[in-house]
């Protein structure tokens, strides 16, 4: 039974949290666990943290695959553990809920910071799922978080100080995580440490700690000129998770910010591969806090728009959805976080455009009209479902841009269609020859 229970507990500390603290490290790159399983358990068992143990050199020391109780007394105390790695692999040490709030932290041996678990509250899992190890010996940090300063007392009403008093016990877990298919390879931080991923795959990882980001290289150089990319990544419960695109350089494509709760989703993306470039692109997966319990999983998906699609990317009046000269009517899509930017085709002859947007009912779109890269005309109706009509005289050969975007919240992970439609009439006003 204490042996069930201690896999109990080591796959509960496993599961998945945010933000990623870069490394220098030499960390050799190891592949993440959905569902991990214990590689080298070492000395099973629980024992009583020994103090005092604050600094690294009296550190009590952590085997992996045990447990050891502790308590932050009083709770301005740090408890440090000690952690021998013998092989390469991935690290996953949790602080199972307690009724107080507590930040862990992971060092090296030289005290530098990898990583850090701080969700913030009580009574949830702190804890890193997968870092990227190599044989040596690192440190596992306990302290209470940061307390919020109290409202300042009334002038003449200085209440006494509150005796400090020790948190409750606590329960710290480590393991050496084996490696299952499909998963994240930490460290993945960085576009030298990309993970490879192809359409139609399905990858599944962890914004593990605090800075955490994920790289993934996304080879498209057998996407057609009929193709496109559809990427999802699938809700996490309690964080707000964003979806970066960026080019082989490393520039930014385009940025897809999820709600809390919901993923995050780009439709019918077509990467412009300069002649002679690398056919890949980098997919960046990044939340606004860290969850070490719960997963993502990216999916990338085979698209296959037709003429009248809108495609990505299309975010600023610099890089628009080019309308072809013989359409009209554009089918676009809406997900959240998203702007779409329609270029309307150049004419020989002035003209006054008009761009018409049907509002999809459960979101208030606002749209705005470029003429050669300037802001001349804005409309935003309230509501939701009200379309939105935008329009100015065109001078000849100048460059007319409609963008639109939501305006106040709308439905999460719900993606949503519209048409655009394009109307063009005669010159008028000034611009008549």
């Amino acid at each position: 039974m204490r042996h069930l229970a201690l896999l109990v507990l080591a796959l509960a500390a496993c599961r998945g949290s945010s933000a990623k603290v870069h490394r220098t490290g030499s960390a050799a790159p190891v592949e993440l666990v959905a569902q991990p399983q214990v590689a080298d358990a070492g000395v099973a068992g629980t024992t009583d943290e020994v103090e005092p143990n604050d600094t690294s050199d009296v550190a009590t020391p952590l085997p992996l695959g045990g447990r050891v109780r502790g308590k932050l007394d009083p709770d301005t105390d740090v408890d440090r553990y000690r952690i021998d790695v013998a092989k390469a692999g991935a690290l996953a040490v949790a602080i199972a809920p307690v009724d107080q709030d507590l930040v862990l932290d992971i060092e090296d041996a030289s005290g530098a910071l990898l990583a850090r678990s701080a969700r913030g509250g009580a009574r949830v899992v702190e804890g890193v799922p997968n870092l990227g190890v190599t044989p040596g010996r690192y440190i596992a940090v306990v302290r209470a978080a940061p307390k919020k300063k109290p409202p300042a007392p009334r002038k003449g009403h200085r209440p006494p100080p509150e005796p400090a008093k020790p948190g409750p016990v606590y329960e710290l877990t480590a393991q050496l995580v084996a490696p299952a298919a499909g998963a994240e390879r930490e460290p993945d931080d960085d576009r030298g440490t990309a993970n490879d991923v192809l359409p139609g795959d399905t990858a599944t990882g962890f914004v593990g700690w605090s800075g955490d980001q994920d790289f993934y290289k996304l080879a498209v150089e057998t996407l057609s000129a009929k193709n496109a990319v559809d990427l999802a990544v699938a809700p996490v419960e309690g964080v707000a998770l964003e979806l970066e695109i960026q080019d082989a350089l490393g520039q930014p494509l385009l940025v897809r910010k999820g709600a809390r709760g919901d993923g995050a989703n780009v439709h019918f993306f077509v990467p412009a591969i300069a002649p002679g470039a690398s056919p890949f692109v980098y997919v960046v997966v990044r939340a606004d806090r860290s969850n070490p319990e719960t997963p993502y999983q990216l999916h990338a998906a085979l698209g296959n728009p037709n003429p009248d699609d809108e495609l990505e990317p299309d975010d600023t009046p610099d890089h628009p959805f080019a309308i072809a000269p013989d359409r009209t009517v554009v089918h676009a899509t809406w997900d959240y976080g998203d702007v779409d930017c329609f270029a309307i085709p150049v004419a020989a002859q002035p003209r006054a455009v008009d761009v018409a947007f049907d509002t999809p009912a459960e979101i208030d779109l606002a749209a705005e009209l470029f003429v050669d890269g300037k802001s001349v005309a804005k409309v935003d109706h309230p509501g939701k479902g009200v379309p939105e009509k935008v329009g100015a005289p065109v001078a000849a050969g100048s460059r007319a841009v409609a963008c639109v975007r939501a305006t106040g919240e709308g439905p999460g992970r719900k993606r949503l269609a519209y048409d655009v439609h394009v109307q063009e009439s005669g010159a008028t006003g000034d611009d008549a020859p």
